[in-house]
C-alpha cells in the first residue's frame, strides 16, 4: 500500500479547501440565479395573468357599452366602448411583449387578437345599425349571440394562456427544486469528503508529530550514547544541541551551553581566530578533522585547558547548515605519546652510545690483526693466517653493522629539510653509478616516469639507494636480470616501486622484512646487515608514507613506498 508524505497530504488538504470554497461559491451563485429566474418568471406570470384579466374586462366593457347604447340610444354609453378600443390596443401590445418567445402563446395571441378585432367590429356594427335602423332591427342582432360568443372566446383564449403560463411556471419551479436538490447533494457530498479528509489529515499530522517527537527522543538518546562529546552549532556558531558527554567533559549544564557561542569552549586567546576559521569552514563545509597536524586545546568551565581531537560534519537542514563537532579528550593519549617519545629518545641515545663506543674496539681488533699478520707473518702457518682473515672479515662486518645502527639511530633525531625533489634525477644518478661499476652491465633497466615530491633529499636518496641496491643484489644470479622502477597515483599518495626478477622471498614473511636484523636469506647467500630495509621504513614513515613488499620464491620481489602527493 502506498504511503503518502505529510507534505502531500497537506497540499491535498489545501487543494480540497479551495475546491470546496469554489464549489460552495458556484452552488451559491447557481442557486441565487435560480431564485432570481424563478422570481422573474413568477413576476412575468403574474403580469400575464393581469393582462389577460384586463383584456377580458375590456371585452366586457366593450360589450356593455355597445348594449347600453343599443338599448337606450344615449351617447354616454358609447364612452366605455371607445375607451375599450384604446385599452385593447395597449393591453394587446403589453401582452405580446410578455409572451414573446413562446410559440404556443404566440398562436393563442394571434387568435386572441383576431377575436378582439371581431368583438370590436361587432360592437361597432351594433352601434351603426341602432343609429340607422332603430332598436327593433338591432335587437335581432343582439339576440343572435355573436357578441357573447366573441366575449366568451376572448375569455377562453385568455384562460388558456393563463393555464399555459401557470403550467410553465410549475415546471420551472419543479426543475429549479431538482437542480437545487442536486446542487445541495453535491455540496453536502463535497463537505462530507472534506470533513473526512480533514479528520484524516489531522490524524496524520498528529501521528507525524508523535513520530517526530519519537525520532527526536531517539536522536537525543543516540547522541547521549555516543562515546565522544558532541556539539551541534548553527552557521553563526551558536550551540543548538549537545549530548551528555559534553556536559561531563566541559562541566557546563545543558541550559548553560544552549544558545551560547561555541567559542566559550575555546581558550580565550584563540577565540577571535576561531571565529574566522569557522566562517571559512561554513563557506565550503565538508566532513574533515579539525586542525589536522595542529595540537588543539579546549577549555572547561573552570578555565582548565586540555588537549582534544575534533571531527567536523556538516548537516543540511531546512533552516540552513548545522555543524556537528565530535570532541574527544586525548589527555591520556598525549601523556602516553610523550612517555613513548621519551622512551624512544632514551633508546636511540642508548643505541647511539653503544654503537659509537663499539667503533674504537673494532678498529683496535682490525689494527692488531693487521700488525700480527705483518710482523709475525713468517711465524704463522696457513691455519693461523686463515683465522686472522676470519677475524678481520667479521670485524669489518661488525663495523658495517655498527655504521648502519648509527645511521638508523641518527634517523630518529635528524631534522627533515623538505624541498621539491626530482625522484627521476635521483634514480637515474644511482642507476648510472651502478652501471659505472662495471659489474652489472647485463641488467635490463625499465625506468618509467617518476613524480616530483616534497621531501628531504638526502634521506629519500638513501631510500632509493637501499631499494635499488637490494634489487641488484638479489637479481644478480639470474641469467637475464631485469629491474622495473616507476610510480602511480592512488588516493592522494604517490606510490613508487622497485621490482626485480631475482630470487624473491616467501610472501608469508613479508612483514619481517622491515624490522631491524630480520633477514630472509642467510649471510652466506647474500651479504648484508639486516638494517637497510628498516632504515627505509623509518625514513618513509617520517615523511608520512608507508612501505610494503610482495614476493615469490624464485620469481622476484616488488618493494613499494608511498609519499603524500600534496
Amino acid at each position: 500500500m502506498r504511503k503518502f508524505s505529510t507534505n502531500w497530504i497537506l497540499i491535498t488538504g489545501i487543494a480540497s479547501v479551495f475546491i470546496t470554497v469554489a464549489t460552495v461559491l458556484f452552488v451559491s451563485i447557481r442557486q441565487s440565479q435560480r431564485v432570481r429566474d424563478t422570481t422573474s418568471q413568477v413576476d412575468r406570470t403574474e403580469r400575464i395573468l393581469r393582462q389577460v384579466q384586463k383584456l377580458i374586462v375590456t371585452s366586457l366593457d366593450n360589450e356593455t357599452g355597445a348594449r347600453g347604447f343599443v338599448l337606450t340610444g344615449r351617447e354616454k354609453y358609447l364612452e366605455p366602448l371607445r375607451n375599450s378600443v384604446t385599452a385593447f390596443q395597449t393591453d394587446i401590445s403589453d401582452l405580446e411583449k410578455l409572451v414573446a418567445g413562446n410559440s404556443l402563446q404566440g398562436q393563442l395571441m394571434d387568435s386572441l387578437k383576431t377575436t378582439i378585432s371581431r368583438r370590436i367590429a361587432f360592437s361597432d356594427s351594433m352601434v351603426l345599425l341602432r343609429r340607422q335602423a332603430g332598436l327593433e332591427f338591432t335587437i335581432d342582432l343582439i339576440e343572435s349571440g355573436r357578441g357573447k360568443y366573441y366575449t366568451d372566446e376572448i375569455r377562453r383564449i385568455g384562460n388558456n394562456m393563463s393555464n399555459i403560463v401557470n403550467q410553465l411556471l410549475t415546471e420551472r419551479k419543479a426543475k429549479n427544486e431538482r437542480t437545487i436538490t442536486n446542487l445541495n447533494i453535491i455540496l453536502y457530498s463535497i463537505l462530507a469528503v472534506v470533513a473526512l479528509m480533514s479528520i484524516h489529515i489531522l490524524r496524520r499530522i498528529k501521528r507525524d508529530i508523535d513520530q517526530q517527537k519519537t525520532n527526536e527522543e531517539k536522536f537525543s538518546a543516540l547522541l547521549d550514547a555516543a562515546p565522544d562529546a558532541t556539539v551541534i552549532v548553527d552557521s553563526s556558531g551558536i550551540i543548538q544541541m549537545i549530548n551528555l558527554q559534553t556536559e561531563n567533559l566541559f562541566g557546563y549544564s545543558r541550559a548553560e551551553m544552549l544558545g551560547q557561542p561555541v567559542e566559550i569552549l575555546i581558550p580565550r586567546e584563540l577565540r577571535l581566530k576561531h571565529v574566522q576559521h569557522r566562517g571559512d569552514f561554513m563557506k565550503s563545509a565538508k566532513v574533515r578533522a579539525m586542525g589536522a597536524g595542529i595540537e588543539l586545546n579546549a577549555v572547561k568551565k573552570g578555565g582548565m585547558t586540555f588537549p582534544v581531537e575534533i571531527s567536523l560534519s556538516p548537516i543540511g537542514t531546512k533552516e540552513g547548515v548545522l555543524v556537528s563537532a565530535s570532541v574527544r579528550d586525548i589527555t591520556l593519549r598525549k601523556n602516553l605519546e610523550n612517555e613513548l617519545k621519551k622512551m624512544n629518545s632514551e633508546l636511540e641515545a642508548f643505541t647511539y652510545s653503544v654503537s659509537h663506543d663499539l667503533r674504537a674496539p673494532l678498529r683496535g681488533i682490525i689494527g692488531f690483526t693487521v700488525v700480527l699478520e705483518e710482523d709475525y707473518g713468517s711465524k704463522l702457518d696457513d691455519e693461523a693466517r686463515r683465522i686472522t682473515g676470519i677475524i678481520k672479515a667479521n670485524t669489518l662486518k661488525m663495523g658495517h653493522l655498527v655504521d648502519d645502527l648509527l645511521a638508523f639511530s641518527r634517523m630518529g633525531r635528524q631534522e627533515l629539510l623538505k624541498t621539491t625533489v626530482s625522484m627521476a634525477g635521483i634514480v637515474i644518478e644511482i642507476v648510472n653509478d651502478i652501471k659505472g661499476s662495471g659489474n652489472n652491465q647485463q641488467i635490463e633497466w625499465n625506468i618509467g616516469a617518476l613524480a616530483d615530491v616534497n621531501a628531504d633529499i638526502s634521506t629519500i636518496r638513501q631510500v632509493w639507494i637501499n631499494l635499488i641496491s637490494n634489487a641488484v643484489k638479489y637479481s644478480g644470479s639470474k641469467e637475464n636480470p631485469r629491474i622495473d622502477i616507476g610510480y602511480n597515483h592512488q588516493e592522494g599518495m604517490y606510490v613508487f616501486y622497485v621490482k626485480d626478477n631475482g630470487v624473491g622471498f616467501d610472501n608469508r614473511y613479508k612483514d619481517k622484512l622491515f624490522r631491524v636484523f630480520q633477514r630472509l636469506h642467510s649471510a652466506e647467500e647474500f651479504e648484508g646487515t639486516g638494517v637497510g630495509l628498516a632504515l627505509v621504513e623509518k625514513i618513509v614513515s617520517r615523511h608520512g608514507g608507508n612501505v610494503w613488499a610482495e614476493g615469490e620464491v624464485g620469481r622476484g620481489a616488488s618493494f613499494y613506498f608511498s609519499l603524500p602527493a600534496d
